[in-house]
């Protein structure tokens, strides 16, 4: 929880009233706890450790699919990017299973949404910040998809880029952060707006330590609109 930030709803929540909404309701397995990406090893270089954590999802992913005949949803950019790039790291059974899974991100899940939700009410102006996942992954205009039908003017910086954070490197190297956001932050704070989003919590923490302004899931943003 970030200094200023409401305490209404956790994100999952965010997620899920929003596609119970469109009539798309999710579900989340009760054994989903201890289930990760993969990518906190894979970017310090532990391999084995990677390796192990992404077999044993995609293993269960595989389950609650119901061995792919439904898509697995997945709320933070930089996790699903990690989970469809790992393939390379599987054994052969879990490259089959895989193969036959739809993962998709929230961001595109959100957009596929939009017109099976009734738009209520729209913030005036607001800030985007697309991760770096999400640039790789070319959803960028998903995003402001979503955020356009929920404000009448969004922003998207010209000096947006890589937070730096890089996973937890900005817990141990606060300054990392704050050198690579500097550029986006002032122009940030030169535009008065009404909300602050992305689609990476630890992304949101560097840019909100930025700019003293409050980044947040843009899921909550979409809560909001078809509340």
């Amino acid at each position: 929880h970030l200094p200023g930030e409401p305490r209404d709803m956790t994100l999952v929540e965010a997620l899920l009233r929003t596609a119970e909404r469109a009539g798309a309701p999710l579900t989340i397995p009760g054994d989903v706890d201890g289930h990760c990406c993969g990518v906190p090893f894979s970017s310090k270089g532990y391999v084995d450790a990677q390796r192990e954590t992404v077999n044993r999802t995609v293993a269960s992913m595989w389950r609650w699919s119901g061995e792919g005949r439904l898509p697995v949803v997945v709320d933070t950019s930089p996790c699903t990017y990690g989970l469809r790039n790992c393939r390379a790291a599987l054994t052969p059974e879990n490259q089959r299973r895989f193969d036959g899974l739809v993962i998709l991100d929230a961001v595109e899940y959100a957009a596929q949404l939009l017109p099976l939700l009734p738009i209520k009410r729209r913030q005036h102006r607001v800030v985007l910040h697309p991760v770096c996942s999400v640039v790789k992954m070319n959803l960028t205009p998903a995003l402001e998809l979503v955020a356009r039908a929920c404000a009448e003017e969004v922003v998207l910086p010209l000096d947006a880029g890589c937070c730096g954070f890089a996973g937890d490197r900005g817990w141990l190297l606060p300054e990392l952060t704050a050198s690579a956001t500097a550029p986006e932050a002032r122009e940030v704070l030169s535009c008065d707006a009404e909300g602050y989003y992305s689609s990476s919590r630890t992304c949101e923490i560097a840019l909100t330590r930025a700019t003293g302004r409050v980044y947040r899931s843009y899921l909550y943003l979409l809560e909001w609109a078809t509340r």
